[in-house]
């Protein structure tokens, strides 16, 4: 019984030195990210336009500055660990918890990942400096975008059509560019928006025009999932500030992201599509319009060990306007 009291006073001890020590290490936390953020700004998108026209000089300073402040932003924000294994889909054959395979990623591959918080955007940013994408469903096309737009657009409203000022690409026209032009490589997230990291939506059918095999460009499949403490790190709806505040006040956050290992992924030479899929996938009306696509879906699926939903932009744009006229009153205008 003393050691079940003593028990009890310790968690309660606990329980009030959290109240105490979470807001102090919040607003200290917050401060740090700004500050770094502002940094990045600063000598990434002011100072490096100097070297602009210097492309190797500018890719590199671009890539050590960018890395090196989007890896302490995470780790302010509580990502001391970042878990990355290259994982083989095939049985009988160990996952690799080394980046042995990530280094070979060129200007112009293709990047895939799912999409559930801005977390994912700054570990994409350390990782690879890549060229963010927004995904329009009206004309299978995607706009180049920069990181702090990407951050800017997780979890807001889904746009459908570009606006008219707005040069879209496809998917092997970015390719061509960014190959051509070293401007690193290409990042799509295909469900167009963010998903709550347990499930993952229809992706957009930007891979229709593709057919196997894959020749001019590789592709990259990552999926990323979080431990937390209290608060998840997956933001979807809501107060993205606040969202961030209560991310910075937790003690600690890790992020697991696992990449397809690459011999099993679409571009390489020795990929087949199976004759077995996994049991859920969507309807077989995908499959006959994108197979790539599909197939994209199906590996993320397998990779992250999340299921597959008929569900995609529209009714996460469906849900955002219930949200919002829950929360405000009014529904968003569309």
């Amino acid at each position: 019984m003393p050691s079940r009291t003593n028990a009890n006073i310790y968690a309660k001890i606990a329980f009030i030195l959290g109240i105490i020590l979470k807001p102090i290490l919040g607003i200290l936390k917050l401060l740090l990210t700004f500050v770094t953020a502002i940094l990045l700004f600063l000598l990434v998108d002011i100072i490096g336009l100097a070297l602009k026209n210097f492309k190797p000089v500018y890719r590199t300073y671009h890539y050590i500055f960018t890395s090196l402040l989007s890896r302490l932003s995470l780790f302010f924000m509580g990502f001391y660990w970042i878990h990355v294994e290259t994982v083989s889909l095939r049985k009988g054959r160990p996952s690799i918890p080394k980046l042995r395979q990530i280094s070979g990623v060129r200007p112009g591959d293709v990047i895939i990942c799912n999409w559930t918080s801005y977390v994912e955007v700054l570990y994409l940013a350390f990782r690879f400096d890549p060229i963010f994408t927004q995904v329009y469903t009206s004309s299978n096309t995607l706009r180049p975008i920069s990181l702090w737009t990407a951050l800017w657009l997780t979890g807001s409203y889904p746009e459908d059509k570009p606006p008219s000022s707005v040069k879209t690409y496809s998917l092997q026209e970015l390719v061509r560019e960014a190959t051509i032009n070293k401007l690193g490589p290409i990042v799509v997230f295909p469900e167009g928006t963010t998903s709550n990291g347990r499930a993952l939506l229809k992706i957009a059918p930007i891979f229709k025009s593709l057919s196997l095999p894959i020749e001019a460009f590789s592709i990259h499949i990552l999926t990323a999932r979080y431990e937390y403490d209290n608060f998840s790190p997956t933001y979807t709806v809501g107060n993205k500030f606040w969202h961030f505040v209560m991310l910075c006040s937790q003690y600690f956050n890790v992020l697991h992201v696992k990449i397809l290992a690459p011999e099993e992924s679409l571009s390489s030479p020795n990929f087949t599509i199976p004759s077995a899929q996994s049991s859920v996938l969507p309807s077989p009306s995908i499959i006959q319009d994108d197979v790539i696509g599909s197939q994209i879906l199906n590996l993320m699926g397998q990779l992250g060990r999340m299921r597959k939903t008929n569900l995609g932009m529209e009714d996460k744009k469906a849900f955002l306007d219930f949200y919002w006229e829950k929360t405000s009153g009014y529904a968003k205008k569309k």
